[in-house]
């Protein structure tokens, strides 16, 4: 409900208009507990929170926090900041039990005095720095104001002359002396660059910076150690400027933080190189346990598959190269490809368990032999089993693996696509691979090109049809590890006949 004031509500905003037509405004009334009674003007555009009639505004106008409800007929607070762009005065003043509260806007005269205030601090500094100037007539009055400060900084400012000489703008810290007491018999001519070698190479930059035109150009040499007159050790960093056509020289004196970075730095240095031979250490063993571990695996399958005459060392050698590559053009990181190096040769370990009457027949097995034959891979599988290992972990994927087909035809769990380990979809297509192209003492060496010809018919049956299309991709480096590591079997062997029961799955009527 809006409470009845002196002045007429159809005026109200008439008389404000006149009142303050020079100026940009707002006002509002409020009741004694703070509910907003009127409001008018520019109340949000001057950046006031739009409030609705009745709602209590106390929370959110603090400015009038203490002077409601109000104890005298008028306040006044001058120059209230109401946002960054908006300063307003306030008015306020009581009418028949309400507040009324007038803001009128004052940020562009107080942006002005608040420049004219900076330019009049400008003018009293510029002021006070002349006097001082003028009260040293012995010393460049250009240069002193702004150099006084490199007394307590411990440094040395230098202005370099045309003929390759500086001249010493003062003052210079006392800790000089002892560095550089040449500088004491001539403020003249000095050349620094004779006392400090270093100085004279930094000087081929500072050169360049010396002769750019415009604007304020730095650079500098970074720490060097100097002897001081008592025989310790100081830390020194040049810094060339170039600052307003002025080519300036400043030698500075490295305190105490200087040693302590350095130490800091050091210790990072040590712990750096510590961790690279640790690292290196690691590798180095790691590497050692790698060629234990595929020794070793390859002694024990090159022993199991002495008991089958289909398979040469040299093939399970080929086979985890194939493998490797593989797995490095999948992207799989360098360890997990070493691992399926080692570990792919193992995948017909499970033969250890097969009968030799079984193993060494001569022609074709029997569906009651073959289904014998097919127990390998769970047999590898047991002999794998229960390892922390993550090598024989996969080994034993491959081995329980590598018969399943793409489409799920193949034994002895029947996978099919993605759930067959990726590391025995790869083993499934090199072993077969290289089992068509080499010589064995039951088939003659068949041509690449014919043996991919072949292993596309099986692309999305029985082979994985991204990893096969990967590895025709590869065909070239492929047949140079085939034919690297090839030894073939003479015909000595001739009566050691066995079909590879991989070729059998995938040309059935051969």
């Amino acid at each position: 409900m809006v409470m009845q004031t002196q002045y007429p509500e159809n005026v109200v905003d008439k008389i404000l208009q006149v009142t303050l037509q020079t100026n940009r405004f707002a006002y509002f009334s409020i009741d004694k507990q703070g509910a907003l009674l009127n409001k008018g003007g520019e109340l949000s555009s001057m950046g006031m929170p739009d409030w609705e009639i009745g709602q209590n505004i106390l929370d959110e106008a603090l400015f009038l926090s203490g002077y409601i409800p109000m104890a005298r007929n008028y306040e006044y607070i001058a120059a209230y900041q109401v946002s960054d762009a908006v300063v307003v005065d306030v008015h306020m003043f009581k009418d028949n039990g309400c507040s009324w509260v007038i803001l009128v806007d004052k940020s562009a005269e107080k942006e002005w005095e608040s420049t004219a205030r900076q330019k009049g601090n400008e003018l009293r500094l510029l002021r006070q720095q002349i006097e001082n100037q003028s009260s040293r007539p012995e010393i460049d009055s250009e240069f002193h104001t702004h150099f006084d400060f490199f007394e307590s900084l411990n440094m040395m400012a230098l202005r370099a002359n045309d003929d390759g000489s500086f001249e010493l703008l003062e003052p210079v810290s006392d800790r000089f002396k002892d560095i550089y007491p040449e500088y004491l018999e001539s403020t003249v001519s000095l050349h620094p660059q004779q006392k400090f070698a270093f100085v004279e190479n930094f000087l081929i930059d500072a050169k360049e910076i010396w002769s750019l035109e415009g604007g304020s150009k730095r650079i500098r040499s970074g720490p060097w150690i100097e002897t001081s007159a008592d025989g310790g050790e100081v830390a020194l960093e040049a810094i060339a400027l170039n600052w307003e056509g002025n080519k300036l020289l400043f030698i500075e004196i490295l305190d105490e933080s200087y040693q302590l970075n350095h130490d800091f730095l050091q210790i990072g240095r040590e712990g750096v190189l510590l961790n690279n031979i640790l690292e290196e250490e690691v590798r180095k063993q790691t590497s050692e346990i790698r060629a234990r571990e595929e020794e070793i695996a390859l002694r024990l399958v090159c022993a199991a598959d002495s008991r089958d005459d289909g398979e040469t060392g040299s093939h399970i050698r080929r086979l985890g190269l194939y493998s490797e590559l593989m797995a490095k053009n999948i992207g799989w990181s360098k360890e997990d490809a070493e691992e399926i190096r080692i570990a792919a040769p193992m995948h017909d370990i499970g033969k250890i368990g097969i009968p030799d009457h079984i193993l060494k027949k001569p022609g074709k097995l029997t569906e009651s032999e073959f289904d014998i034959m097919k127990l390998h891979p769970e047999i590898g599988g047991r002999i794998l089993s229960n390892s922390s290992s993550t090598l024989v972990q996969m080994a034993r994927e491959i081995c329980m693996g590598h018969h399943e087909k793409w489409d799920g035809s193949g034994y002895p769990l029947g996978q099919s696509g993605e759930d067959i380990p990726t590391s025995a979809r790869i083993v499934a297509i090199v072993d077969v691979f290289d089992a068509l192209i080499h010589r064995r003492v039951y088939k003659d060496e068949m041509p690449v090109d014919k043996a991919i010809e072949i292993m596309l018919e099986g692309r999305g049956a029985h082979f994985d049809p991204d990893l096969l299309d990967l590895f025709v991709r590869l065909k070239e480096d492929m047949t140079k590890i085939a034919f690297d590591y090839s030894n073939p079997i003479g015909d000595e062997n001739i009566d050691n006949k066995k079909i590879l029961d991989d070729i059998h799955l995938i040309r059935p009527s051969d």
